[in-house]
């Protein structure tokens, strides 16, 4: 959920002024890949949970690049949930019961 809630805040925040994001060219369309890699990433967690640990470094990885490409990390706040997010899932061990193993 923290991985969710760090693509909504990279997305939102460039998109909140339109006109400036055609300004921003090239540049305009790094928050939104950031944000897409951190919307598949918690999908990705959701279906498979036996790579947590992979997906979760993914997530850390986007997460310290989006400081420099995504608004700082979107003002920081998208920054901090996706570390949150991806430590949390590299913390987790999925349930032996569950045919992962």
């Amino acid at each position: 959920m923290f991985t969710f809630a760090a693509a909504g805040v990279v997305l939102l925040l460039p998109l909140a002024r339109l006109p400036f994001l055609a300004l921003q060219q090239t540049w305009g369309a790094l928050p939104l890949l950031t944000a897409s890699a951190w919307a598949v990433a918690g999908a990705d967690l959701l279906r498979r949970p036996q790579r947590t640990r992979t997906v979760g470094a993914f997530i850390m990885l986007v997460a310290v690049v989006s400081w420099f490409t995504a608004t700082f990390g979107g003002l920081g706040v998208g920054l901090l949930l996706g570390l949150v997010g991806g430590s949390l899932a590299v913390a987790r061990r999925p349930l032996s019961g569950s045919g992962t193993q």
